[in-house]
C-alpha cells in the first residue's frame, strides 16, 4: 500500500518508476520518523549549519556551553573548530569567565571547563578578581581565592596560570609550599622562596596529557600528531584516504570517537587523527576476533577502501591497540 501511494507521488512529480524505487528502497521499516518529527529535525539542522557557516565562532562558543550534549567529544568538537577557523584557547585566570566565551577571533575556556573547579570555584575566583582586580601571580590568586589544593593544581595543569608563570611544573612545586588547609584563621603568608628548587618544564606529551585529564582536549592540538612520528611510514593520515581506490589496501590509525552497531550485522566505529575522520566497517567475524582490542581507546588498523554510493569506508581485518597512557576523552557508544 506504501510503495503504491509513494509510487504514484513520484510519478506526478515526474519521478521515474526506477528512482522511486531506489528512494524507496532506503527506508527502513524498524525505525521512522513522522513528518512532524521529520521537520523539526530538518528545520534545526538548517539552522545550525547556516549559524556555523556564517558565525562559526558563535556556533561553537554556544555549543561549548551546553556540553555535556550530543554526539560527540569536546576533543572533537574543537578539532572541527579549528577546521572553521575557530582556535580554541586554555582558560586564563584574568580573562576567563565562568563559562566559555569570545576572546578576539577565538573560543576561550571558561573555568567551568576545568575539572573539579564547579560553580563555587568559578564563582570565588570572578568575585576575587572583581573585587581587588586582576590577579599578579600564583600565591595572589591562592591568597585571594582560598580555594583547595586539587581545584588550584588542576587550575595549572589546564593552563589557566600561564600568563603569570614560568612553568607549571614549578608552579605545582609551588602551590605544596604555600597551601594551607582554610579554616577560621587567616592563612599567613609566610616566605616559601628559599624553598624552591630548579625544575625541569614538562614535556609536550606531559602537557598534552596533563590537559585531556583536566579539560577534556587538548586544545594545542592533537594527540596523534604526537604518536604518529613513531609509527611506520605506511600508516595513512587521513586526509590521504580519500584518494585510494575501491579495493586497496591501507593502514590507519586514531582515536576512537564512536562506535555504533544498528540493525545491521555490521559495527561501525569512526577514528579521528589530527586531519580529521575515519570510517571503518567491522563485519561480525573480524568484531569476535578483535573484540577486546576494539574497546581501546587508540588503534592502528588494516583494511580495504570500500566505496558505496560516494561513500567512503575501511573494511577492517586487523586491528591493534596503540598502548598509551592518557586519560583520553570517551567514544560515543551506540546500540
Amino acid at each position: 500500500m506504501y510503495w503504491e501511494r509513494f509510487r504514484q507521488g513520484a510519478a506526478e512529480r515526474d519521478v521515474p518508476e526506477s528512482a522511486a524505487r531506489k528512494i524507496f528502497g532506503k527506508f527502513s521499516g524498524q525505525y521512522m520518523f513522522p513528518e512532524s518529527h521529520a521537520y523539526a529535525f530538518g528545520i534545526t539542522a538548517y539552522q545550525m549549519a547556516w549559524l556555523k557557516r556564517y558565525s562559526p565562532l558563535e556556533f561553537f562558543v554556544a555549543i561549548f556551553n551546553q556540553q555535556p550534549m550530543g554526539f560527540y567529544s569536546l576533543e572533537t568538537l574543537k578539532e572541527d573548530a579549528k577546521r572553521h577557523g575557530v582556535d580554541v584557547l586554555n582558560p586564563d585566570i584574568n580573562q576567563s569567565d565562568a563559562r566559555c566565551i569570545i576572546k578576539g577571533k577565538a573560543l576561550l575556556l571558561g573555568f567551568l571547563s576545568v575539572k573539579g573547579v564547579g560553580e563555587s570555584g568559578a564563582e570565588a575566583i570572578l568575585e576575587a578578581r572583581k573585587r581587588d582586580g586582576h590577579f599578579q601571580s600564583l600565591a595572589d590568586a591562592m591568597q585571594r581565592t582560598r580555594l583547595k589544593r586539587e581545584i588550584m593544581e588542576n587550575l595549572v595543569v589546564a593552563g589557566t596560570f600561564d600568563s603569570l608563570i614560568s612553568s607549571r611544573r614549578t608552579a605545582l612545586w609551588e602551590i605544596g609550599l604555600r597551601y594551607r588547609p582554610v579554616g577560621v584563621q587567616q592563612m599567613l603568608p609566610l616566605p616559601v622562596e628559599q624553598d624552591f628548587v630548579n625544575l625541569p618544564p614538562l614535556s609536550d606529551w606531559e602537557v598534552m596529557t596533563g590537559e585531556y585529564r583536566i579539560l577534556g582536549l587538548y586544545p594545542d592540538g592533537h594527540i596523534m600528531a604526537h604518536i604518529r612520528p613513531h609509527l611506520s611510514s605506511n600508516v595513512l593520515p587521513s586526509h590521504k584516504v580519500p584518494g585510494l581506490e575501491e579495493g586497496a589496501e591501507v593502514t590507519v590509525a586514531g582515536m576512537v570517537i564512536r562506535r555504533e552497531h544498528p540493525f545491521t550485522k555490521a559495527v561501525f566505529i569512526t577514528l579521528e587523527d589530527e586531519f580529521g575522520h575515519i570510517p571503518l566497517v567491522v563485519w561480525p567475524k573480524v568484531f569476535e576476533r578483535y573484540r577486546l582490542v576494539l574497546r581501546e581507546p587508540l588503534l592502528k588498523v588494516q583494511g580495504v577502501v570500500s566505496r558505496r554510493e560516494d561513500a567512503l569506508s575501511i573494511v577492517i581485518n586487523h586491528v591493534e591497540n596503540i598502548e598509551i597512557v592518557c586519560d583520553l576523552p570517551k567514544a560515543k557508544n551506540w546500540g
